[in-house]
């Protein structure tokens, strides 16, 4: 089985980073900071949203238009990715045109 690094399964990946760091911030473990409490579910969201935009390095408009459903170039595609810590290279993945991937093993 091959992994599926499409633009949808990119989606659904960042729209559950950014709903997760909203419910962590709702619903906070009590044994670990106390902190997350000051964050509101919406403000939790926007902070994880401008991690993913800093830590992968595109652009709000690259980050809107993944989250649509639409695609990106294969350079951006790979640094969210890899931002969310499933790197395509680990697997033998490289991702090539709009949507397509390739097996470089």
């Amino acid at each position: 089985m091959n992994p599926d690094f499409s633009p949808a399964m990119l989606r659904g990946f960042v729209n559950a980073r950014i709903q997760m760091a909203g419910f962590r911030a709702a619903f906070p473990n009590e044994r670990k900071s106390a902190r997350r409490k000051a964050l509101s579910f919406d403000e939790a969201c926007a902070a994880e949203r401008a991690q993913l935009i800093r830590r992968a390095d595109i652009t709000p408009e690259q980050l809107e238009l993944v989250l649509s459903g639409r695609c990106i170039s294969p350079a951006p595609r790979e640094r969210l990715w890899k931002a969310l810590d499933a790197d395509p290279g680990r697997f033998g993945i490289r991702l090539v045109g709009m949507t397509e991937q390739e097996i470089v093993r």
